[in-house]
């Protein structure tokens, strides 16, 4: 009898703790491979900016009215990969939704419209990634560990942009809009680059790259942004 108690507590003790345990394990390889990600994509701009010299930006956004698109997009296309020495190897295909940060919206943004069919390029790390010349800006979005869930904005799909001073600049939230403010925005989905926990918006999660980063909860200072994923 003593000794069948004193396995029920510990099966007791060991349901309430495996999912902790879980957790951590779970956001500890997610915040591995936005690291590696991030370490790939940046070091590529940076061969190409020591490669084709400096304002990659200015460069490979040049738009042809006439043409109506951004003429320079494949060049930089395959000199990105060529300098991260990353290739793609195929297209990803997500079985299922892609959500937004907090899990209450399917995932959406105006720049990158997130989708089985737009982060589509299959890169022989295991990544999924997809890179977009749109409005004078060089995006490129990184699922960091393929079509594996949780599939969600801010927890393995991730936004960065090719500043003016050619480095790889992390998204960031600019605002967080009210649901009345959301009202008279156009693009209400993704109006703010949201990152809240308080944020419904189909774009929530498209400015968390920055907090991911810095290691810092954008709803609470003094919490870190791995350890508490919503």
């Amino acid at each position: 009898a003593e000794v069948l108690i004193t396995l029920g507590i510990i099966g007791v003790v060991a349901a309430m703790t495996m999912p902790t345990l879980i957790n951590k394990t779970k956001n500890k390889q997610l915040e591995t491979g936005f690291k590696t990600a991030y370490s790939i994509f940046s070091q590529a701009i940076m061969n190409m900016k020591m490669e084709e010299g400096e304002n990659l930006k200015d460069r490979y956004t040049v738009y042809d009215a006439d043409e109506q698109k951004y003429v320079n997009a494949d060049d930089f296309y395959e000199k990105f990969f060529k300098y991260s020495k990353v290739k793609v190897v195929g297209e990803c295909s997500y079985t299922g939704k892609i959500m937004n940060y907090n899990n209450t919206a399917e995932g959406n943004t105006s720049y990158t419209a997130v989708g089985r069919e737009y982060i589509r390029d299959a890169l022989s790390n295991g990544m999924c990634s997809y890179i977009y010349i749109n409005a004078a800006n060089i995006n490129i979005t990184v699922d960091v560990n393929g079509t594996k869930r949780p599939n969600q904005l801010g927890h393995d799909i991730f936004y960065f942009t090719v500043d003016k001073n050619d480095m790889l600049k992390p998204r960031k939230m600019s605002k967080l809009y009210t649901d009345e403010e959301l009202e008279d925005e156009d693009f209400a989905f993704v109006a703010g680059v949201p990152c809240s926990i308080k944020s419904k918006q189909g774009g929530n999660g498209a400015g968390c790259a920055y907090y991911a980063m810095i290691d810092r909860n954008p709803d609470d200072n003094t919490k870190g942004y791995w350890e508490s994923l919503p």
